[in-house]
């Protein structure tokens, strides 16, 4: 894990969100992990065939924003404080987002600590979305774009360390190092040990976290298993301006953006 000469890339991995401000992220290559339960809602909900995510930080800001879209191409989802939120919302279960639900759909996300670490990454170069469900291919992006600078960014709980999202930003870092070495903070190394002594026992680990009890407790014991499948959607789920979108394999970030260049809350109202 010694950077030898002539390599560039160093990584920074950060335990919660709060430890971080958006100006610390501006213009940096950030992955962003709440794998119990935002981002592998995300990743599900878009290999599902949803169109695009906006993660928001409220529930009235999901509700005001998706006002003026046509009701049929919109979805409401979230949670608070890890319970369903009241009226249409769907909830935070990527068991829910299934392809008759979510196919061609918009979908306003709202979560305690996974959509508002994305806000807090707006400012960055480049945002990708990680979990266990898609860490094979977020990692390979990464060696592809060969970034000199990573940042991967744990959501938390309310401030707290969660060893879920510790152990995927280590599934990620494995991949990478097994291409490449890099100069890396003390966590990231943690990350990497923790998943390389756990990733053979991670459903009796994670049903001892604080998410996997509540989790179980809620009765959404299998929300914790559907959460810790390694690599089942191969997908690259990336943020730019308010949404988070697929990237096609073949596209780099620059070409991307330049199509959906003018996007934002309103840019792509309505007709989506």
């Amino acid at each position: 894990m010694v950077e030898p000469e002539g390599s560039r890339l160093y990584v920074e991995v950060i335990a919660t969100h709060q430890h971080v401000t958006p100006d610390e992220l501006e213009g940096r290559y950030v992955v962003v992990i709440d794998t119990l339960r935002a981002t592998s809602t995300i990743v599900t909900a878009l290999a599902n065939g949803c169109k695009q995510v906006f993660p928001v930080t409220s529930v009235n800001e999901a509700q005001v924003l998706s006002s003026s879209w046509d009701p049929d191409k919109v979805l409401l989802g979230g949670e608070g404080q890890g319970r369903p939120l009241p009226g249409v919302f769907l909830g935070n279960s990527p068991r829910a987002y299934t392809t008759d639900v979510v196919a061609g759909k918009t979908l306003f996300l709202v979560t305690t600590n996974g959509t508002v670490a994305l806000h807090k990454a707006r400012k960055a170069a480049q945002v990708l979305v990680g979990s266990l469900l898609n860490g094979e291919t977020v990692a390979n992006r990464i060696i592809r774009d060969d970034p000199d600078d990573l940042v991967i960014l744990c959501a938390g709980t309310q401030g707290q360390f969660s060893l879920e999202d510790i152990i995927t930003a280590g599934k990620i870092l494995g991949h990478i190092w097994e291409n490449r070495p890099a100069v890396v903070n003390e966590l990231a190394i943690a990350a990497f040990q923790l998943f390389q002594f756990n990733q053979h026992q991670l459903a009796p680990l994670m049903a001892q976290t604080v998410h996997g009890r509540r989790l179980v407790e809620m009765g959404d014991g299998a929300d914790l298993a559907f959460c810790l499948q390694e690599d089942r959607f191969p997908v690259l789920a990336y943020q730019a301006v308010a949404r988070v979108c697929l990237l096609p394999p073949e596209l780099s970030f620059a070409q991307e953006e330049k199509g959906s260049r003018g996007s934002s809350w309103h840019g792509t109202q309505g007709g989506a």
